[in-house]
């Protein structure tokens, strides 16, 4: 009989070591985190669960060294969009909000530690703190209160709206501006990746900067967090930068090139966006099938059903859709050698959109299906539908929400102008 395990992943595609580490994370998950899972949703606040959790699959499994330089402590592992991948699918089976938490850890710092735009000297300063044997946290601090999805939006609008400011003085940045939304920010994170202009109100690629911020340099304060109806997993809240004073050299490129690889960034996270919610559908499709085979009616199994059996048969679709999508832009990006583009190439950051937007779309549909055949036993919190049901619209409310997915996807196949 099929499993989750039979969808779509293309094993020449996926290495080996790929393949074990996911194996490993599940695992792990099914001993450590899913007796627990229930008790991280009232631990919104506090995160006493949490950290101890992801130090487990950061630090202690090394999740976090795979995406390193080896020089600094990693693997150096490559194909970084399928590692992503399965990182972020096997750890959303287990909770999507903890998968954003972990991913987002290392996401600020994806535009210095890929190949081939590595910057050493932040890698050799900050990859043995993400490497080491304590847990460091990394948060990538981007959105703006005034700018909402603008600052993803850096087709139409070029940084532009971004509020946030990097003033050069002397041999230092002075940083000044208000962050909301990102993940592991508040109490949890340790180094910001700050999303900021050298220019406000400019529209020049050069004036975009990322700048690298630890946690506790002087001027650095953080809000309470957000109490959200899912994903309790990641905390958010409010992050102010007033006269925050770091290196030069904490700014990951340099003019025109900070926005070149924030492009790769995002493209990535587009990515993982669908292999979260291939991570909760295959969660889903485990729980649905599990009930529908033991749960009678009219003397015969659910799934036996005609209606039930159409709601399973999208379900399947819905995966294996999403799986096959997901996979080839993955195998796109890690090969530009045979398709030609470079994986900071911004048509990826349009096309990987559509995908995503796909993915959102498809994730909340199976949770709902599966809940609508469950009833009242899928709406309660024993059977975990629900908590898929409430995480899963997050997927859909990120990096731009669907929205921007719409329209970049469509300025990449429809050649838009003016939107």
């Amino acid at each position: 009989m099929p499993s989750s395990d039979d969808f779509i992943r293309p094993r020449e595609w996926v290495s080996d070591f790929i393949t074990e580490l996911g194996k490993v994370v599940r695992k792990w998950g099914e001993d450590r985190y899913i007796p627990i899972r229930q008790k991280v949703d009232e631990d919104w606040r506090e995160h006493e669960l949490v950290v101890p959790m992801m130090k487990e699959i950061l630090v202690d499994l090394g999740v976090n060294a795979t995406f390193f330089p080896a020089e600094v402590g990693g693997t150096d592992m490559p194909e970084p969009a399928t590692l992503a991948a399965v990182i972020s699918e096997e750890l959303a089976r287990i909770d999507s909000g903890f998968a954003t938490a972990c991913i987002c850890s290392i996401w600020g710092m994806v535009p210095i530690m890929m190949e081939p735009h590595r910057n050493m000297e932040l890698l050799m300063e900050f990859g043995p703190k993400f490497c080491g044997e304590e847990l460091y946290v990394g948060c990538m601090a981007m959105t703006e209160p005034a700018s909402g999805a603008d600052i993803e939006n850096t087709g139409r609008m070029k940084g532009k709206t971004i509020q946030t400011t990097a003033a050069q003085i002397g041999d230092q940045w002075l940083i000044n501006g208000h962050k909301i939304w990102p993940s592991n920010s508040g109490h949890v994170g340790d180094l910001f990746t700050v999303v900021c202009t050298t220019q406000r109100g400019s529209s020049d690629p050069n004036d975009f900067a990322m700048i690298l911020v630890p946690a506790d340099a002087k001027g650095v304060s953080v809000g309470n967090p957000y109490q959200k109806a899912g994903m309790a997993a990641d905390l958010n809240s409010d992050v102010w930068f007033d006269n925050v004073k770091v290196p030069l050299n904490y700014r990951l490129h340099g003019p025109g090139d900070d926005l070149k690889y924030f492009h790769r960034a995002t493209s990535i996270a587009n990515v993982c966006s669908a292999a979260m919610a291939v991570g909760v559908m295959k969660s889903v499709y485990e729980i649905i099938k599990k009930w529908t085979t033991e749960r009678v009616v009219a003397g015969k199994p659910l799934k036996e059903h005609s209606l039930v059996a159409d709601m399973l048969s999208e379900v399947a679709m819905l995966i294996e859709s999403t799986s096959a999508w997901m996979w080839t832009y993955a195998r796109e990006m890690d090969h530009p050698e045979i398709y030609g583009w470079e994986p900071w190439d911004e048509r990826y950051v349009l096309k990987t959109r559509g995908l995503a937007l796909h993915a959102s779309n498809a994730v909340e549909r199976a949770c709902s299906r599966a809940m609508d055949y469950m009833g009242s036993y899928g709406y309660s919190r024993e059977f975990d539908i629900e908590k898929h049901w409430r995480d899963q619209k997050m997927i859909g409310l990120w990096m731009g929400g669907k929205g921007l997915k719409t329209l970049e996807n469509a300025r990449y196949w429809f050649d838009l102008e003016t939107l």
